[in-house]
């Protein structure tokens, strides 16, 4: 994933969140569960290229998005 714009959040499972921002290169694993997405107070564009065949899981709550918004 490449961040081409604004600010946003990527989190794997059980693991710390980081805090994108343009020009930022984020590369995923095949079967590893993550989330990404804009920051509360901004935009967030990215270019995702994958190989893999995607299977989307369940939303991130509130509390989940708000404790990694920091």
């Amino acid at each position: 994933m490449l961040v081409t714009g604004g600010e946003g959040g990527y989190q794997e499972a059980d693991r710390p969140a980081r805090h994108l921002v343009a020009g930022d290169v984020v590369v995923t694993h095949d079967g590893v569960k993550h989330w990404h997405g804009a920051t509360k107070d901004s935009w967030f564009s990215h270019i995702a290229i994958t190989a893999e065949t995607l299977k989307w899981f369940e939303s991130v709550t509130d509390e989940q998005y708000a404790a990694a918004d920091k």
